[in-house]
C-alpha cells in the first residue's frame, strides 16, 4: 500500500545561487520477508534547476543520524539517490518508523526551479512529492529627457538594497556580480568566481534585464552616460515582493539630461573674445601714455 511521503523546503522564492534547505519525510515500509537479499528502500530526489550538495542528516525512529550507514549520491547527481536497504533488518525492525532526510541544494537556474522526490520499496514506487521555487527580474529601459526616445550605451551597476543604503558613509554594500546570457540580459552570478562573472551591466540596445533576483529592495547606479547626455546621479530604486505560486518580473525606467552643446572644433571659440581683450587692453594702455604726456607739459 501506498505510504505519506512529504518535501519541503525553507525558501521558495529564491535567487539564483542561493542555498535552500529541503526536508523529506516519510515511513520505513515493511517487508514481506525481511530476509530476503533483495529487498530495497530507496528514496530518489530529481532536481531541475538545483544542485544538491550535502545530505546534512538522515534519522529513522527519531534516532540519532543514519546517514553513515545510507548509500548516497555524489554531489550534483541527477537523479540523486538515498539507498536505505541497509537498514531493512531481519526482522523488520524499522517498519512504520517516521524517515526524516535533510539535504541542501543550490539554485543553478536563474528562473526557478523544480524538485521532485519519489521512494520505491523494492522498486515499486511508494509516494511522489515536489517543491517549485521562483525568482525575480528586473527589466530597466534607458530614455531622454522626452521619455520616449530610447538611449544605447548607457552602463550600470546593481545593488542589494535602496540608494540610502549603499551611498552612506559607512556602507559596506557591495555591487552584484552578473554573467552575460545575451545582448541586454544578465543573471545573477552563483558567485564573484563565476565564469563572465561582471558588476558592469551595459545597456546596448536601451535596455537591461536583469534575472535570478530574491526578493528585496534594490539600487540601479548608472555609471556611464549614452554619448551626448549626463550620468542621472539619483539612479533608480526598485523592490520585488516574493510570490510563491510564480516569478515575479518588474519595469522600470530611467531619463537622462542631455549636455548644453559646446562650439564644434575649428569654430570662433573663444577667439573673438581674446581679441576684444587684447584691443582693451591696448586702447588703455594708449589712453594712459596720453594721459601722461599732457600731465609733464
Amino acid at each position: 500500500s501506498a505510504y505519506d511521503l512529504d518535501k519541503t523546503a525553507d525558501d521558495n522564492f529564491v535567487a539564483r545561487g542561493e542555498t535552500v534547505t529541503f526536508t523529506i519525510t516519510t515511513t520505513f515500509p515493511s517487508f514481506e520477508h525481511p530476509t530476503a537479499e533483495d529487498n530495497s528502500f530507496i528514496i530518489v530526489d530529481t532536481p531541475q534547476g538545483l544542485d544538491i550538495t550535502e545530505v546534512k542528516s538522515i534519522t529513522v525512529g527519531g534516532t540519532e543520524d543514519v546517514k553513515g550507514q545510507c548509500v548516497i549520491s555524489e554531489a550534483n547527481a541527477n537523479p540523486f539517490s538515498i539507498n536505505l536497504s541497509s537498514l531493512i533488518g531481519t526482522q523488520n525492525a524499522n517498519a512504520g518508523k517516521k524517515v526524516v532526510v535533510t539535504y541542501e541544494a543550490v539554485v543553478t537556474a536563474d528562473d526557478g526551479y523544480t524538485n521532485t522526490v519519489n521512494a520505491f520499496r523494492n522498486n515499486v514506487q511508494m509516494g511522489s512529492d515536489g517543491e517549485k521555487g521562483f525568482t525575480g527580474d528586473v527589466t530597466l529601459t534607458k530614455y531622454a529627457e522626452n521619455g520616449t526616445t530610447i538611449l544605447e550605451g548607457a552602463e550600470f551597476k546593481l545593488y542589494k538594497g535602496t540608494k540610502a543604503d549603499v551611498t552612506t558613509a559607512d556602507s559596506t554594500i557591495k555591487a552584484l556580480y552578473f554573467v552575460k546570457k545575451e545582448t541586454g540580459e544578465y543573471k545573477l552570478a552563483t558567485s564573484s568566481a563565476e565564469t563572465g562573472a561582471t558588476q558592469i551591466l551595459e545597456a546596448t540596445n536601451g535596455t537591461i534585464k536583469v534575472t535570478g533576483l530574491d526578493e528585496g529592495k534594490y539600487w540601479f547606479e548608472e555609471t556611464k552616460a549614452p554619448e551626448g547626455y549626463s550620468i542621472n546621479s539619483e539612479g533608480v530604486d526598485t523592490e520585488i515582493i516574493a510570490n510563491n505560486e510564480a516569478n515575479v518580473s518588474i519595469g522600470k525606467s530611467i531619463k537622462d539630461t542631455k549636455l548644453s552643446e559646446l562650439p564644434s572644433t575649428g569654430g570662433i571659440g573663444t577667439t573673438i573674445f581674446t581679441v576684444v581683450g587684447c584691443l582693451i587692453m591696448i586702447a588703455a594702455a594708449a589712453m594712459f601714455f596720453v594721459s601722461r604726456r599732457r600731465t609733464e607739459k
